[in-house]
C-alpha cells in the first residue's frame, strides 16, 4: 500500500509569516492614522482640549506641545496630513522599522511643540501633524540614502528647496489656508525638518556601527 499524498499546512504558514511581516512593519503607522482619524471624529471640541495652547501651557498643561499635532482644524486638514504620512510610509517602509519610525515621530513632534512654544510667541494655538512630517521625512530619507539614494535625494531636495521657499520668497498660502480652515503654520516644517535630522544622524550611525 503506497501512502497518499496530503496537503500540507505551507501555504498557511506562508499566510501566517506574511500577516506577522506585515503588522511588524505597519503596525506603528496604523496606530497613528487610527489616532488622526479617532481624535478628528469628535470635532472640534476635542481639537480644542488638546491642541497646542501657549496660555494653558503657561499653566502647566505641556501635554499639549505634543498632542496638538495629533488634533486637525477641519477634516481636510485630516486627510491631507494623513496622505502625506501615508506616502511617506509606504516610500521607505522596508527601510525604516516601525521603531525608528516611532522614535523619530515623537522626537519630531517635541521639537515642534518646543520651537512654535519658544520662538513664536505671536502664535497663540497649533494644531496638525505636518510638521512632525517633515521631521520624520528628513530622517527616512537619510536612512534611505544608501539603499534608495535618488529617492532619498529628491525627498531631501525637497525638503531643502521647500523650507528656503516658505521661509524667505513665499506669500501666505491662502489656498492650503482655505482649505485646511487656517493659517499654515511654516515655522513648524522648518522645526520639524532640523530637528529630523538628529534622529537621521543617529539611525546612519547605528547602521554603519552595526554593519
Amino acid at each position: 500500500m503506497t501512502n497518499t499524498p496530503t496537503e500540507t499546512d505551507t501555504p498557511l504558514a506562508t499566510d501566517e509569516f506574511s500577516a506577522q511581516q506585515f503588522f511588524s512593519e505597519w503596525w506603528f503607522s496604523l496606530l497613528v492614522l487610527v489616532v488622526i482619524f479617532t481624535t478628528a471624529s469628535f470635532g472640534d471640541s476635542l481639537t480644542q482640549a488638546l491642541s497646542l495652547k501657549r496660555e494653558m501651557i503657561n499653566q502647566g498643561e505641556w501635554w499639549r506641545i505634543i498632542t496638538g499635532q495629533f488634533v486637525h482644524l477641519t477634516t481636510n486638514h485630516t486627510l491631507l496630513n494623513a496622505t502625506g504620512y501615508i506616502i511617506l510610509c509606504f516610500g521607505f517602509r522596508k527601510e525604516v522599522t516601525a521603531t525608528e519610525e516611532m522614535i523619530t515621530l515623537f522626537i519630531a513632534a517635541i521639537g515642534v511643540g518646543l520651537g512654535i512654544y519658544w520662538f513664536n510667541p505671536e502664535m497663540a494655538w497649533y494644531a496638525g501633524l505636518s510638521g512632525a512630517i517633515y521631521g520624520l521625512l528628513v530622517s527616512n530619507a537619510m536612512i534611505g540614502t544608501k539603499k534608495t539614494p535618488y529617492l532619498s535625494a529628491f525627498f531631501l531636495f525637497f525638503v531643502i528647496t521647500k523650507i528656503i521657499y516658505e521661509q524667505f520668497f513665499a506669500e501666505p498660502d491662502r489656498a492650503t489656508a482655505a482649505l485646511i480652515g487656517g493659517e499654515v503654520a511654516i515655522d513648524s516644517h522648518l522645526y520639524g525638518a532640523v530637528v529630523g535630522f538628529i534622529p537621521g544622524l543617529f539611525w546612519v550611525w547605528r547602521r554603519r556601527v552595526q554593519n
